[in-house]
């Protein structure tokens, strides 16, 4: 909700400041979003929210949602970007490159949180809500972060079992889900094989202990040079991540 205002202070610049705020910290989200937890009625936000667009503080993206804009930036001077604001940037050239839907995931205990979404191009994709979650088990991008976890933290994870079986592909038994993140490991990327959603293959990398990127592929357009391309792209991207965004 809106912070109490102080005496003396201004209510368009408090709501702009509440505004700016809730979209940098919670990531991209719609106007009905942002009125609810602001309290700044959609009639006035409308108007508020063109101004941080053509000021560069805030973007517009093509589903109506609003992103941190590259004024923030700017203002941010000499200030580290977070890995997820790293990320962010350079998501799109990996759905250019591979024509699919890029998914960027941040591990909240013993799933993954979906934080920004690129979607593909072709009516027939993958589409992950922003702030759904997952089980790391499941998912590519999941299992890209437990291939980070050492012997101990991957003894203690399976450990927590059982996990859900999603369906006949979904990996739930210890000895099989180890051996599969030693080989997501091994070659640096993971692949999720319709374990969570039929119809749906993940390709992942992690970025860090806590978030990892994904494209998601429809089964009837995946063969071994999509994967191939895929691969290439989410490595090209963390590495960019690594480097501080630059792609």
């Amino acid at each position: 909700m809106m912070k109490p205002q102080t005496p003396g202070s201004v209510k368009s610049a408090a709501r702009a400041i509440d505004t700016v705020e809730h979209v940098a910290q919670h990531g991209p989200c719609n106007a009905r979003a942002i009125a609810r937890a602001t309290g700044i009625p959609e009639s006035s936000l409308s108007y508020l929210l063109a101004t941080l667009v053509d000021r560069g503080w805030l973007e517009q993206r093509p589903d109506r949602t609003y992103a941190s804009g590259p004024g923030l930036a700017r203002l941010a001077g000499l200030s580290p970007a977070s890995v997820a604001e790293r990320a962010r940037s350079v998501m799109r050239k990996v759905t250019a490159i591979t024509g699919e839907t890029t998914s960027l995931f941040i591990r909240q205990g013993d799933e993954i949180e979906v934080l920004d979404v690129v979607h593909s191009s072709h009516e027939l994709r993958f589409t992950p809500a922003v702030g759904s979650r997952m089980p790391l088990h499941s998912f590519a991008g999941g299992k890209a972060l437990l291939a980070r976890l050492d012997r101990t933290g991957l003894a203690a994870y399976l450990a927590r079992g059982p996990r859900t079986r999603f369906n006949e592909h979904t990996l739930v038994e210890d000895a099989e889900l180890r051996a599969d993140i030693e080989r997501s490991r091994a070659r640096g990327f993971a692949v999720s094989h319709e374990e969570h959603s039929l119809g749906v293959i993940g390709v992942a990398v992690a970025l860090d202990d806590l978030h990892s990127l994904s494209v998601a592929i429809p089964t009837p357009r995946f063969d071994a040079e999509v994967e191939k391309r895929a691969v290439a792209a989410l490595q090209e991207a963390a590495e960019a991540v690594a480097a501080g965004g630059r792609s």
